[in-house]
């Protein structure tokens, strides 16, 4: 998603009359593409004022996306059948999914491990040390700006004592998360594009969720990772149907959630939360898939409303996009259900803008690893483990 300038460009100067002159517009004056993306003031909603006045702040430090040029408003209303099959349910669509989108076996050893009752850190060190890579990666993540731990995390045991199995397990997941979905048709969506969006909403859940004094942060960084991954499943098991849905989305004023349903039957978000349902994760991670972008029939709770903050300040910020091209809708409570102080969402813009970077080449790599999700197997001699991966065979 591209957040336009706020600025109005200004006219090129006449080549038929004297000197050359321009007319600049009056300062604050804001463009139409800038007032199509926030729509308008909304005086009652004042998570609409402050993330207004945030992107007027912000936006031009993130730079911007190269998209299509964004179409004047049409109103037309959407047609009402689909003309590529009938609706779908969103458990048949991930059903029909099947194993593209399973999460490795290595992810569900943990999730056992760390729940059984008599489970050791040297258990979880021992099954998390024959992944070699996944190893490799939470170490690095430990070692970062991310946690700022005092001391240097020297070993994949020291990381589960220190960061804490709860915290540890969901941390593997948003890693392992990442390696799924390959092969989206880079027309509907660019992967880089998406994750990054992704990532952007997780520093900002966690950081929210931090601002609240929240217990076990991490699975808000989950939450926010997860909360578009139903684009993904429609993406990959339907591209004609969901490039149908996003020229609706973008030729009109209607949100994408809309234009899906429309076509789909279902939307994304309802997707997502099936996905997470068949992977057997917490109704936590479901319900805050399944609300960012509405509250539901029984409203925000806090959780689900610390995602759906963090996805529209991410939005606003420009960081990415899973397709949208607008700002989807501000539930109207969804400041007084996160309880934050005024100004909060400020230190919670430049949190994202100064963490991305990083946490980006973390999880996904940087050019020099040719964005590699995982580290490369040819740095590890068969056999062998990363420095602090080695499985302790002493205790058990």
């Amino acid at each position: 998603m591209s957040v336009p300038s706020l600025q109005v460009a200004a006219p090129e100067p006449s080549r038929e009359s004297g000197p050359a002159t321009t007319s600049q517009p009056p300062e604050g004056a804001a463009s139409a593409e800038f007032l199509r993306f926030f729509g308008d003031d909304d005086p009652a909603n004042p998570a609409h004022t402050e993330l207004v006045a945030i992107a007027r702040r912000l936006a031009p430090r993130t730079g911007t996306t190269q998209n299509a040029p964004v179409p004047a408003r049409t109103g037309k209303p959407l047609p009402l059948r689909n003309p590529l099959g009938p609706p779908m349910s969103p458990e048949t669509i991930v059903a029909r999914v099947g194993t593209l989108a399973s999460l490795p076996n290595i992810y569900f050893q943990v999730d056992k491990a760390i729940n059984h009752p008599t489970s050791s850190t040297a258990r979880i060190g021992t099954i998390l040390s024959y992944d070699q890579a996944l190893c490799a990666r939470l170490l690095r993540i430990a070692n970062s700006a991310f946690y700022g731990f005092a001391r240097r995390v020297e070993g994949i045991e020291d990381a589960v004592r220190i960061i804490g199995t709860r915290q540890l397990h969901d941390l593997v997941l948003a890693t392992v998360v990442l390696s799924q979905f390959k092969g989206i048709d880079s027309h509907l969506v660019g992967m880089k594009s998406f994750w990054r969006h992704s990532l952007a909403c997780s520093i900002a859940a966690r950081s929210i969720a931090r601002q609240r004094r929240e217990t076990n942060v991490e699975r808000f960084f989950v939450a926010g990772l997860l909360h578009d991954i139903g684009s993904l499943a429609m993406y990959q098991l339907l591209p004609e149907r969901s490039q149908l849905a996003l020229e609706r989305h973008r030729e009109s004023d209607k949100p994408l959630d809309e234009t899906e349903r429309a076509v789909f039957g279902c939307d994304h978000a309802a997707v997502g939360a099936a996905l997470m349902t068949s992977w057997t994760l917490p109704p936590f991670y479901r319900d805050s898939t399944a609300n960012h972008h509405s509250s539901g029939s029984r409203g925000h709770t806090p959780a689900t409303a610390i995602v759906h903050l963090a996805d529209l300040l991410v939005q606003t910020l420009d960081l990415g996009s899973n397709g949208e091209q607008r700002l989807s809708r501000i539930s109207p409570d969804v400041l007084e259900r996160v309880g934050l102080q005024p100004g909060t969402l400020d230190a919670v813009a430049d949190e994202v803008l100064s963490l991305l970077g990083e946490i980006q080449n973390l999880f996904l790599g940087d050019d020099k690893t040719g964005s590699e999700y995982w580290v490369s197997s040819a740095r590890i001699p068969r056999g062998s483990s990363p420095p602090g991966c080695e499985p302790d065979r002493g205790r058990r």
